[in-house]
């Protein structure tokens, strides 16, 4: 799949090329498993303090679950989100970035996401990517990443 070719579902109620939402020096997509849980919630109010810094280095921050678009729509503006927010209701993102993972909850088997956030270039090169992340500490890390590094 060409990112730079596809739509995708955002919480304005549009479909958008990603590169639509592009910044000087790229992406930060965050994939997050279920919107308005509590880690959900933290790592996004998270992710929303430091916004302006990721932009200020030259990234732009996109949240990506697979909750549809009202549950998603709900959940950025219930916590005042500012960045973009993505409905990959069809998982072809969390395919391509091999998110979806093997879980359990009383008993039951089920396929969801594995809280991931990764660093992309414009051309959607994978800089540095962070898997089973928890919902708040690794935010600083990548904030580290994309201002002292210069990436």
């Amino acid at each position: 799949m060409d990112l730079k070719q596809e739509k995708f579902l955002f919480t304005d109620g549009e479909e958008h090329f990603i590169t639509d939402f592009q910044q000087e020096k790229g992406y930060i997509f965050y994939f997050f498993p279920k919107a308005a849980t509590p880690g959900c919630t933290l790592e996004t109010i998270a992710y929303n303090r430091y916004y302006q810094k990721f932009l200020t280095a030259g990234y732009n921050v996109i949240g990506i679950s697979r909750d549809n678009l009202k549950k998603q729509t709900k959940f950025q503006n219930d916590n005042n989100v500012s960045f973009p927010m993505l409905c990959d209701i069809d998982s072809k993102l969390c395919e391509m970035f091999s998110v979806l993972k093997e879980k359990k909850m009383f008993n039951n088997v089920y396929f969801g996401i594995e809280r991931s956030t990764f660093l992309l270039d414009n051309d959607f090169k994978i800089i540095q990517e962070w898997r089973k992340v928890k919902p708040v500490e690794h935010i600083k890390t990548v904030l580290l990443a994309v201002t002292e590094t210069n990436l």
